[in-house]
């Protein structure tokens, strides 16, 4: 139970928030099917993917803040070896979340049989903002590269408060 007091209900409620943003994404993103003429409904993931990436930059900027007060807090407790250690899985996931989303791309590209410049593509000409393609700009690769990332700045925000306190 006391693991549930500490946890931040804010910021937790905005992170499941921001989830719920993905699947809604997702959602409202049109599945290309092989043979089928391209729709003309228009892009009603656009509709939720500008507000998402306005929540998703706000979350970001919450986790690093979060990050630097907690990793400062919970230095004394950890000790150095362990506190060395958050940059190090921060990077290893923003690498693993890159690599994520160069599948998502990948995997789109063999749905559409091909990007926006191939010819035989169900978006050729379309450009890359359009109804099949929104889940690139929201996913939760990104989501997990953004958190990532995050932690890192707010651990090297912590290390620059560190080493001026002690200076």
């Amino acid at each position: 139970m006391s693991l549930l007091k500490r946890i931040n209900k804010p910021y937790f409620i905005f992170l499941i928030w921001n989830v719920l943003i993905i699947g809604a994404v997702r959602g409202l993103t049109f599945q290309h099917e092989p043979g089928r003429g391209v729709s003309g409904n228009g892009n009603l993931g656009l509709l939720v993917l500008a507000p998402s990436l306005l929540t998703f930059l706000i979350l970001c900027i919450w986790t690093t803040i979060l990050s630097k007060w907690w990793l400062y807090d919970q230095r004394q407790r950890w000790g150095g070896k362990v506190h060395a250690c958050v940059p190090r899985v921060a990077l290893l996931l923003c690498v693993l979340s890159v690599f994520l989303e160069l599948g998502v791309i990948n995997d789109l590209g063999i749905q559409l049989n091909g990007y926006t410049n191939d010819t035989y593509s169900a978006v050729y000409r379309f450009g890359w903002l359009n109804q099949y393609t929104n889940t690139l700009f929201y996913n939760i690769p990104i989501l997990l590269f953004g958190l990532s990332f995050s932690i890192l700045i707010g651990w090297i925000m912590e290390w620059r408060l560190r080493s001026h306190k002690s200076a």
